[in-house]
């Protein structure tokens, strides 16, 4: 009996489960910044999750699956743009610690290593060869980051 179900074809269930596992094992690769195309593995989930099932619930689970493996795709290819662009940086220190290294309203100008992050340290190389960092960054918006010690608005430089 065993045997024998393995030899029949593949319920539609199982084959969405394989097809996210190999869309995910994609985008995992595509994260790392290797070059991999994965619209052949989407084109398939897509359909087979309108075989799903016949009810109205798995049909819309299938069509959440599919709609959130985009997103996903989509947000790790924008991240990656905008990774893969260096920026020409001025951060000036609003507020900190009166008896801090950098004083307050100092600007600094520079390459960034990478974007501000949560947790990590913000790193600027200057055009004189030296390396500012700051301590670990708590905030990230658009035109400032917050550290555990000061205040920085950051401006691209055109």
């Amino acid at each position: 009996m065993q045997k024998n179900r393995r030899s029949q074809t593949r319920r539609n269930v199982d084959q969405v489960l394989k097809q996210t596992v190999t869309i995910l094992q994609i985008l995992e690769k595509i994260s790392k910044g290797e070059e991999v195309d994965y619209t052949e593995h989407f084109a398939d989930l897509v359909g087979i999750k309108d075989r799903l099932g016949r009810r109205h619930e798995d049909k819309k689970l299938g069509a959440l699956l599919c709609s959130s493996i985009e997103a996903i795709a989509s947000n790790i290819n924008t991240l990656l743009k905008e990774e893969k662009s260096l920026r020409k940086v001025r951060i000036t220190k609003v507020s900190g610690r009166k008896a801090a290294q950098v004083r307050t309203h100092t600007s600094v100008e520079g390459w960034e290593a990478a974007r501000p992050g949560a947790g990590e340290n913000y790193r600027i190389y200057k055009d004189d060869g030296g390396v500012f960092s700051t301590s670990p960054v708590i905030e990230v918006k658009s035109d400032y980051f917050r550290t555990h010690n000061s205040l920085y608005t950051i401006e691209v430089i055109p």
